[in-house]
C-alpha cells in the first residue's frame, strides 16, 4: 500500500491549487458547463464533476472514480493491474471532457480524449485477449492469483486508485489552468508536442499489442511449440507493448506540464506540490514497466538461451529503446 503521505500529499495540492486560482489571472470555473443538457439527471452529474476536477477535490475525485473501477479486484485480484487499469484511465478522462467549461480548450480535449481512449483501447484489448488468448488471461491463470481474500483486497485497491490518480495529474492540472489564459505560443506548444506524443504512445502500443497477440494465436492455431515473437516492432524493441506505454505517459505529462511550469501566480510550494504529484506517478509508471521488463527478460532467457536465434536477437535489439 503507498505511504498515507501521498494522500495527505494528494488532498493538500489539490486544496492549495484551488485557493491558489484567483492568482493565476484566470477566469472563475463556472459550476457547471451549459453546453449539454444530459437526460435522467446528467445536468446534476456534469455539474459535480466540473466542481469537484476544477477545485479543491480534483484528486481525491480522480482517486475515487479509479477506486469504483477497481472493485473488479474482487472478482479477479488480478484485474486490479489490468481490466481495472484501462477503465480507470477511461473514467477519469471521460470525466475531464465532461467537466471541461465551455467554450473547451482544443488541447485540453485531445489530451483529456487521447487519456480515455487509452483506457478505452487497454480494457477492449485485455478483454479480447482474455476471449481468445486464455493462456494470457484465461481463469486457469487467474484464478491462482487470488491469494487474497476479497475483503482484504481494499488496501491494495484503494492504494493502486491513487497511484492511477497520481499517473492522471497532469491531465487534472491541465483541466484546472485550461484554456492557459495568456499563455505564450511556445507554451501552448509544449502542450501540443506532449499531445502528439502521446498519441505516438497509443498507437505503437497498440500496434504491439496485436503484432505479438496474433502471432501466438496463429502458433496456437497450428498445434506449433511456442516461440518468441521477434518481427513487427519487436524487431528494434523486445518489449515494444511497454516502451508505447513510457510514451504515452510521457506525453501526457508534457502535455499537462504548461498547466505547471505557466502557473507563475502560484506561490512556489503549490507549484512544488503539482510537480511532486506529477512527477510520482510518472516515476512510478516508469519503475513498474522498467521491472516488469527485468523480470520477462530473465523468463526469456531461461527459456530461449539455449537457442542461437535467440543470441543472434539479443544482439540485434534493445529491451526498450529500438535498436536501427
Amino acid at each position: 500500500m503507498l505511504p498515507r503521505s501521498l494522500l495527505l500529499l494528494s488532498l493538500a495540492s489539490a486544496d492549495a491549487f484551488a485557493a491558489a486560482r484567483p492568482h493565476l489571472g484566470l477566469p472563475p470555473r463556472p459550476a457547471a458547463r451549459p453546453v449539454h443538457v444530459l437526460r435522467g439527471g446528467g445536468a446534476a452529474l456534469q455539474a459535480s464533476l466540473a466542481g469537484a476536477l476544477a477545485g479543491g477535490m480534483a484528486l481525491p475525485t480522480a482517486t475515487g472514480i479509479a477506486a469504483a473501477c477497481g472493485t473488479l479486484c474482487y472478482i479477479r485480484q488480478a484485474y486490479i493491474f489490468s481490466l481495472s487499469y484501462g477503465l480507470s484511465m477511461l473514467g477519469i478522462g471521460g470525466a475531464v471532457l465532461l467537466a471541461a467549461p465551455a467554450p473547451r480548450s482544443p488541447l485540453l480535449a485531445a489530451h483529456a480524449g487521447l487519456v480515455a481512449a487509452y483506457g478505452a483501447r487497454l480494457f477492449a484489448f485485455l478483454l479480447w485477449r482474455q476471449k481468445f488468448q486464455p493462456a494470457y488471461d484465461g481463469e486457469a491463470r487467474l484464478k491462482p492469483l487470488d491469494k487474497t481474500p476479497r475483503l482484504q483486497r481494499t488496501p491494495i485497491l484503494l492504494s493502486t486508485a491513487l497511484f492511477y490518480s497520481l499517473l492522471a495529474s497532469p491531465l487534472l492540472f491541465h483541466l484546472q489552468a485550461a484554456p492557459l489564459a495568456g499563455a505564450s505560443a511556445a507554451v501552448a506548444g509544449v502542450s501540443a508536442a506532449g499531445a502528439a506524443v502521446a498519441a505516438a504512445g497509443l498507437v505503437y502500443e497498440a500496434v504491439a499489442d496485436q503484432q505479438k497477440s496474433r502471432f501466438k494465436m496463429a502458433l496456437r492455431a497450428g498445434g506449433a511449440k511456442d516461440r518468441l515473437y521477434m518481427g513487427g516492432l519487436y524487431a528494434q524493441s523486445r518489449h515494444a507493448n511497454y516502451l508505447g506505454e513510457l510514451v504515452f505517459w510521457t506525453g501526457s505529462f508534457l502535455a499537462g506540464a504548461p498547466s505547471i511550469a505557466a502557473a507563475a501566480g502560484l506561490p512556489l510550494w503549490a507549484r512544488a506540490l503539482r510537480l511532486v504529484a506529477a512527477s510520482l506517478g510518472l516515476a512510478g509508471i516508469f519503475f513498474i514497466m522498467t521491472s516488469a521488463t527485468k523480470r520477462l527478460e530473465g523468463k526469456q532467457r531461461e527459456k530461449y538461451g539455449a537457442e542461437a536465434e535467440y543470441a543472434e536477437y539479443l544482439a540485434s535489439t534493445n529491451a526498450l529503446l529500438p535498436k536501427f
